[in-house]
This record gives C-alpha cells, structure tokens and sequence, in this order.
C-alpha cells in the first residue's frame, strides 16, 4: 500500500484570499463593508429595516427602498444621511446617494422577514 503523501499545515484565510483575489478586489469588498457599517451606525433601525445597500459605482451609493415613501422621506434627508457617511467615510469616497424603489424579480422562495426587502449589495458576513 503506497503511503499518504505529507500534508501542508493549514494556510490563514488571509493568505488563500490574496491569492484568489487582485488587490483590487480585496479593496472594493473593503470599502462594501466599510460603507455598510456606516450606513448601520448613521441611520436609524427602522430606515435600516426599509432600505438596504444596492449598488455602489462612481463614489455614488444606491440605496433599494421598500416603498415609494420611504423613497421620498430619505431624499428629504439626504442631506444629512449623506454628510453623516462623509464624516465617517470621507468626502473622497462618497459623493452622493441615490435612492431607488427595489422590486422583488426573484423566483425564489423568499424569507417572511425578508419579504419586500430589496437585494443586498453584498451577502450579509
């Protein structure tokens, strides 16, 4: 019976993902979570349980609402929503949010908690 080759020690997460990801990439999944958690500390839960992180291109952060009000009711705030985020993240990284009504176009069978709830920027960690 041929004997089992020598098995490397494991290899820190960190190590895998640089080689897996550009650097550019490692990056980008930064600054997602950066803006994620800024966008959880500067508003409050109940915009947090209506809204969710959409999309982020151009320094532009796009927000999925559940409704057409809450559309309306954050352009009415987002002159503070967004110097709050620039205080924290800076004003080079961030230079306006958009507010978008989200759709459900999924097939899937969804979460009750989740239902009405737009598609996430990133899966949650």
């Amino acid at each position: 019976m041929a004997k089992r080759p020598h098995l490397k020690a494991p290899a820190p997460i960190q190590e895998i993902m640089a080689k897996i990801l550009k650097p550019r990439d490692l990056r980008q999944l930064e600054l997602h979570a950066r803006l994620r958690q800024a966008w959880e500390e500067n508003v409050s839960e109940v915009i947090r349980q209506n809204t969710q992180l959409v999309d982020y291109q151009r320094k532009v952060l796009y927000i999925g609402t559940t409704g057409h009000g809450w559309v309306q009711e954050l352009h009415f705030l987002k002159p503070q929503i967004l110097a709050a985020l620039q205080r924290q993240l800076g004003a080079k990284c961030l230079q306006d949010i958009r507010f978008l009504l989200q759709t459900e176009t999924s097939t899937e069978p969804t979460d009750p908690e989740d239902e009405g709830r737009p598609a996430p920027l990133l899966p949650p960690i």
